[in-house]
C-alpha cells in the first residue's frame, strides 16, 4: 500500500552499457584557454557528455543553461522537444520543473513575511483555516511554515489519490482530506520530504495573500524576474511545450493538482533568471525581488542539530551542499521529477555560477548532468582543483538483520568478514567492504552473478546507532541520508490484525499505468506482519507493519513515507489516500 518508485529491472541493461564511456572519444582539455573563452572546453566536453548520456539512456530531449553572475554564458538544447513534429529542444523549450516549484512556494512565503503577513514560526493552522491532523506526539503547533520549508514538519509525504491524473485533486482540497490521518513524526525529528506539506503551505499563501496561489507567484516572483512564459498550471501546454517520453516512446504527462509542490512549467533560460537574482542578493533587472537578509535566512542551515539527518543540510526551501565543490564553495539546489520529465537547479554562493538542466524523458539523472557541468565550470572560472573529502568510517558496520528501507523490506545475511548478501522482492544484491571501511553494492543477476552498475557503485553504505535506532546510512554524490532501519521481530501480533490478512483490491487505483496496483496482500512473512504490493509493472514492494491498536498500524522505517499510519475503517483499509477492499467482500456503494 506504499508507493514504490524504484525501477530495478533495467539494471542489467544499464550495466551492459557502462563500458561505452571508456571507449568514447572524450574531448581533450585545451593547454591554453583565454579569459574571453574560458568556458570553451567546458561546453565542448559537456556536449560530448550529454550526448553520451542521451544515447545510453534513450533521452529524447534535454536543455541546459550555465549562468555566471548576471549572464547566461551557455545555453543549448539537445534532441527533440516533439519528435513526431520534428521540433528540436532549445533553451526556450518549456518543461515541467516538478519540485523546483517548491523554491517559489518558499520564496512566496518569505515575501509574505517581508510584508508582515506571516510569521514562519507560528502554527500553520493560524494561516490555513480548517487545518487539523491527528498526532501521537501531542500538539501540532510545531507544524509551521518553517518546519514545512525544511521538510521537518512530520506531515505525511504524499496523498496518492489522483496524484497524477486526467482530473487530479486541486491543491485547496487537501486540507479537508487529512483530518483522519496522523503525522508521521514529531516536528524536527528527521528530514522527511513531503509534497503534502508544501501543498498545504501553498494553500496558506493563497489564504493569507487573498489571491490565487498561482496569481501571487506570478505577481510577486515570475513577472518581476521576467519569466513571462512560465506558468503554474496542472498540465504543460502551449508554445514551446515539450512532450514526454519513456524508452523512446511518447507517453502522457498527467496533470498534477498539487500546484504549490510541483506544477511550474518553465524553460532553462527563464529559470536562469532565478540564479541571477540570487547572485545579485535579491535583485533582478534593477528590481528588488527579495531582501538580501531574506535570502541569507533561506540559505542558512536549519537542521544542524537533527541527529537523524546524518549531515544532510537544508535551508528554507533550498538544499545545501558543501561536498559538490569541496571546501571552497557552497551550493544551493533543488531537483524536480514528474511522470516523465525531470529538472535540476543549482547555484554556488561564492563563484556565482549556476546550472539548470531540464529533460523530457524518464530515466536520465538531471542531477548528475548539472553537477558535472557545475564542477567543470567552477574549475574553469577559478583555476582551482576541487578538493573533495573521502568518506572514511572508523567503526565496523553490522548489516545483518531485517530492515525497512527505501526499497521495502530487505533481508541481509553475512557471508564473510567483508561481505553481505541483501535479498529484496526485486533482486539480490551483494554488499562488499571498501578500503575506507564503507560498503558498496553490486546487483546479482538471478541472485548468482554480480553485475557492475555505475549508479549503484556511487552509493556507499555503513551502519550507525542513532538515538536508539540501528540504521543504514547511505552516501551518494555528496548527499547522506538514512537508507534503512533495522526492525526487530514483534513478540506479539494482535489477533484482530490476523483477521485482516488476505488479498485486497484497490478501490481508487492510479491512472498512471506503471504505478497501477495489481494486488495487495496483508500477511506474515519471516515473523513480521507485512503488506505486499504487486504492481502491473511486475515489481513488488513489501512494507513492514507495526500494529498500534485494533485498527491502526504504523509503516516501519525512517524517512519519507515511513512511520505513516494505515488504518481500517468500516472494512476499508486506508493508506496515503488510497483505499483497499478485501477480496471476496461485497463493495459498499
Amino acid at each position: 500500500m506504499k508507493l514504490k518508485c524504484k525501477h530495478l529491472k533495467k539494471i542489467p541493461y544499464i550495466a551492459s552499457l557502462a563500458f561505452l564511456v571508456g571507449c568514447s572519444n572524450v574531448p581533450e582539455p585545451k593547454s591554453f584557454i583565454s579569459e574571453a573563452d574560458k568556458y570553451a572546453y567546458v561546453k565542448e566536453y559537456m556536449r560530448w557528455y550529454i550526448k553520451e548520456q542521451m544515447n545510453d539512456n534513450e533521452i529524447m530531449g534535454l536543455s541546459v543553461a550555465l549562468v555566471d553572475d548576471q549572464k547566461i554564458v551557455w545555453s543549448e538544447g539537445f534532441g527533440y522537444a516533439d519528435k513526431a513534429k520534428g521540433i528540436k529542444a532549445t533553451p526556450q523549450t518549456r518543461y515541467r520543473a516538478g519540485s523546483i516549484t517548491k523554491l517559489f512556494t518558499a520564496m512566496a512565503t518569505m515575501k509574505l513575511v517581508e510584508e508582515g503577513k506571516m510569521n514562519i514560526d507560528k502554527p500553520l493552522k493560524k494561516y490555513l483555516p480548517g487545518f487539523s491532523i491527528k498526532s501521537r506526539f501531542g500538539s501540532t503547533n510545531g507544524i509551521t511554515p518553517r518546519t514545512i520549508m525544511t521538510h521537518h514538519s512530520g506531515l505525511p509525504g504524499d496523498w496518492l489519490d489522483r496524484m497524477f491524473a486526467t482530473d487530479p485533486l486541486l491543491y485547496t482540497e487537501y486540507v479537508n482530506l487529512i483530518h483522519n490521518e496522523y503525522v508521521a513524526y514529531k516536528p524536527n525529528t528527521i528530514l522527511s520530504y513531503s509534497n503534502l506539506a508544501m501543498t498545504l503551505l501553498g494553500d496558506s499563501i493563497e489564504k493569507v495573500s487573498g489571491i490565487k496561489y498561482a496569481n501571487y507567484i506570478y505577481k510577486s516572483l515570475l513577472e518581476p524576474m521576467r519569466m513571462y512564459n512560465a506558468d503554474l498550471k496542472m498540465a504543460l501546454h502551449g508554445n514551446n511545450a515539450s512532450k514526454s517520453y519513456k524508452e523512446g516512446k511518447e507517453v502522457p504527462e498527467y496533470a498534477i493538482g498539487e500546484i504549490p509542490a510541483g506544477a511550474l512549467n518553465i524553460s532553462v533560460n527563464e529559470l536562469s533568471h532565478l540564479a541571477m537574482m540570487i547572485n545579485a542578493n535579491g535583485i533582478y533587472d534593477g528590481k528588488r525581488i527579495l531582501k538580501a537578509s531574506t535570502l541569507q535566512k533561506m540559505f542558512t542551515v536549519q537542521n544542524k542539530h537533527v541527529a537523524l539527518d546524518v549531515g544532510q543540510e537544508i535551508g528554507l526551501g533550498f538544499f545545501i551542499d558543501n561536498e559538490i565543490l569541496g571546501k571552497e564553495d557552497t551550493a544551493y539546489h533543488h531537483g524536480g521529477n514528474t511522470v516523465a520529465q525531470n529538472a535540476y537547479f543549482i547555484v554556488s554562493s561564492h563563484s556565482k555560477l549556476a546550472v539548470i538542466v531540464m529533460a523530457n524523458t524518464a530515466g536520465i539523472d538531471a542531477t548528475e548532468v548539472a553537477q558535472k557541468l557545475l564542477e567543470k565550470a567552477w574549475v574553469a572560472k577559478t583555476g582551482n582543483k576541487i578538493q573533495k573529502k573521502k568518506l572514511v568510517i572508523s567503526h565496523d558496520s553490522d548489516f545483518e538483520g531485517i530492515y525497512a528501507t527505501v526499497l521495502g523490506k530487505v533481508k541481509i545475511k553475512k557471508e564473510s568478514k567483508e561481505s553481505y548478501t541483501a535479498y529484496t522482492d526485486n533482486g539480490t544484491f551483494k554488499l562488499y567492504k571498501t578500503k575506507n571501511n564503507t560498503y558498496k553494492i553490486k546487483y546479482k543477476l538471478l541472485g548468482l552473478f554480480s553485475i557492475s552498475n555505475t549508479m549503484l557503485e556511487k552509493v556507499e553504505l555503513n551502519t550507525e546507532d542513532i538515538e536508539g535506532r540501528h540504521v543504514i546510512v547511505a552516501s551518494m554524490q555528496g548527499n547522506t541520508f538514512i537508507g534503512g532501519l533495522k526492525v526487530n521481530k514483534p513478540t506479539h501480533v494482535p489477533e484482530v490484525w490476523k483477521s485482516y490478512f488476505g488479498h485486497y483490491n484497490v478501490l481508487n487505483n492510479f491512472e498512471l499505468k506503471e504505478w497501477q496496483i495489481k494486488d495487495v496482500e496483508l500477511m506474515m512473512e519471516d515473523g513480521y506482519p507485512v503488506v505486499k504490493t504487486k504492481y502491473m509493472s511486475g515489481e513488488i514492494g513489501t512494507a513492514l507493519l507495526k500494529p498500534v491498536n485494533d485498527t491502526e498500524a504504523i509503516i516501519e522505517g525512517i524517512g519519507r513515507s515511513m512511520q505513516e499510519t494505515i488504518y481500517v475503517k468500516e472494512g476499508i483499509v486506508h493508506s496515503q489516500g488510497l483505499r483497499f477492499k478485501k477480496v471476496g467482500e461485497k463493495k459498499n456503494d
